[in-house]
């Protein structure tokens, strides 16, 4: 009989916590901060209660970025990681919604800038979500425009 391989890694739910990227970008930055001032890894890490390994790879992360450590700094931060979002939210719904350019050449533009394709997912089904609220407040709108008009 063949070696099993599974296709999803296996995590446990239960034994670590997970950290949204305004968090992560938060945690991280204190995480700087508590290492310029002199704390080791694990005195930072016992500090911000994070893995060590964590902290680790977030910064072996963050120095593997082939951009310039400013640009990064800022993007990591909270008002930085939100402006990003922001650029991608208009930048998808440019392109899928009132173009016709598709989610194909989306993931296509995130890849050739270096950003996360994996949240795609996510943004269109949150901009999924925005165009209902639209169309049923919209809807309501009409509605009743129609009835106060007849």
């Amino acid at each position: 009989m063949g070696t099993v391989i599974q296709d999803r890694p296996h995590i446990n739910q239960g034994s670590q916590p997970r950290w949204n990227r305004f968090e992560r970008a938060d945690l991280f930055a204190q995480y700087r901060e508590l290492r310029t001032q002199g704390l080791s890894e694990r005195q930072a890490a016992k500090e911000l209660q994070v893995p060590r390994t964590t902290l680790q790879a977030w910064r072996m992360w963050h120095d593997s970025l082939d951009i310039c450590p400013h640009v990064a700094a800022f993007f990591q931060s909270g008002p930085g990681l939100a402006f990003l979002h922001r650029i991608v939210i208009a930048f998808h719904v440019v392109c899928v919604e009132v173009g016709a350019c598709g989610i194909r050449l989306v993931c296509l533009f995130l890849n050739l800038t270096g950003l996360n394709r994996g949240s795609v997912l996510e943004v269109e089904m949150r901009a999924q979500s925005e165009r209902l609220t639209y169309v049923k407040a919209s809807a309501c709108e009409l509605h009743s425009a129609t009835y106060l008009h007849i």
